[in-house]
């Protein structure tokens, strides 16, 4: 029988733990994407209401702002390999 030794074990431990963070972590930034661009309709459609505009102005707008938001903390939280 092959048997490894702990620390091969706990090294293999180790790796499976990262790859669970990382999982993990890069999910999170989706739904807090996710959630900005929401919030970005949301208030863009209230503004436009509140304002009687035709043309979804702030909508657009604040989707294309909260985007770029977005983009910018996921653009932070990678790593500088």
């Amino acid at each position: 029988m092959d048997k490894q030794n702990p620390s091969e074990k706990r090294n293999r431990r180790v790796q499976r733990q990262k790859q669970i963070d990382a999982y993990v972590k890069y999910s999170g930034l989706a739904f807090q994407m996710a959630a900005l661009i929401l919030l970005g309709y949301w208030l863009g459609g209230k503004l436009d209401k509140l304002l009687g505009l035709s043309f979804p102005a702030f909508t657009i707008l604040l989707i294309l702002v909260f985007l770029s938001l977005s983009f910018y903390s996921l653009i932070k939280s990678l790593p500088k390999d």
